[in-house]
């Protein structure tokens, strides 16, 4: 088997329309794409990387709850900005800033659904 790349993770959530107003608003993720009937979002970076699909809990389709998922990172400039600015969304914050000397820093945060997320800003 050959992997040529990874273009998108996905998650499972309870409410749609809060996920699209967490990723989109609350985030600043751009929405790419869109099936209501579905159930189903997609997002991306401003800057690109790999996109996030959003999809409701549906046990047909697949067995996937929410709140159990892979980590997806978020890279941002300023970790400390961007942990204020979720603060004051009253999103839920795992524990402190966790620092790489000279690499990187990282925080996790979750979504309404318990979905695990971190931020990551690069040092060197």
């Amino acid at each position: 088997m050959h992997i040529k790349r990874a273009d998108l993770a996905w998650i499972a959530v309870g409410d749609i329309k809060e996920a699209k107003k967490f990723f989109g608003e609350i985030l600043g993720l751009e929405l790419r794409a869109e099936a209501e009937e579905y159930g189903w979002l997609e997002f991306m970076p401003k800057e690109g990387g790999c996109a996030l699909g959003v999809g409701k809990c549906n046990e047909e389709y697949n067995e996937v709850k929410p709140g159990n998922n892979a980590i997806l990172t978020f890279t941002v400039d300023d970790i400390m900005s961007a942990k204020a600015e979720l603060e004051q969304h009253k999103v839920t914050i795992l524990g402190d800033v966790v620092e790489v000397p000279g690499h990187v820093k990282m925080l996790f945060f979750t979504d309404r659904d318990g979905n695990k997320f971190q931020l990551v800003q690069t040092l060197s």
